[in-house]
């Protein structure tokens, strides 16, 4: 049985289809069968990527595919057994739509910090793992600043390139976690 991650960031358009294909991407090479998605607290009506995100993606070797952006939902949070944000916001966007995904909620960088702690997956089942690191968490929930992944809409291709390479790092340790 497959698992799936939602990936989620504010448009949908430059952070979540970023770390969703470099996700893809890096779980494609193991044996692990998880289905990656993203979506945004923002309804953009289906745009795509933004050009500079999908420029970094190929400058990592990644093709990013077709994107259209999607609006996050609450079916689409309960579907998923991983919920990634990108900043606290996003987090407090799931909290709003489904607070009983709020377990399963992290951001990218607290899910790895707290990974890391609690070890890999190896033979657990994904929810467990998710259960075991969401357990490290404190009592509020409240991530880290350092735990986001800086937005760059707006910025010049050197901010989407920063913010491309920590989620270049980021996912690496993730797929890590969850394929060692």
């Amino acid at each position: 049985m497959s698992a799936s991650v939602l990936v989620v960031c504010s448009g949908n358009i430059c952070r979540s289809p970023l770390v969703e294909a470099m996700l893809r991407h890096r779980l494609a090479a193991s044996a692990l069968p998880v289905e990656v998605s993203s979506a945004g607290t923002i309804d953009w009506n289906a745009r795509p990527m933004a050009d500079n995100s999908a420029l970094v993606l190929h400058e990592y070797g990644i093709d990013p595919g077709p994107h259209r952006s999607r609006k996050l939902s609450a079916d689409l949070l309960r579907a998923a057994d991983l919920v990634i944000g990108m900043s606290r916001e996003h987090h407090w966007a799931v909290d709003a739509l489904a607070a009983d995904a709020l377990p399963r909620t992290f951001l990218l960088g607290e899910l790895v910090r707290l990974g890391e702690r609690f070890g890999p997956r190896g033979e657990l089942p994904l929810a467990d793992w998710v259960a075991g690191v969401d357990a490290l968490r404190p009592a509020n929930r409240l991530a880290r600043p350092s735990d986001e992944l800086d937005d760059p809409m707006g910025e010049p291709l050197e901010s989407f390139r920063v913010m491309g390479a920590r989620a270049d790092e980021l996912t690496a340790r993730l797929v890590g976690l969850l394929v060692g």
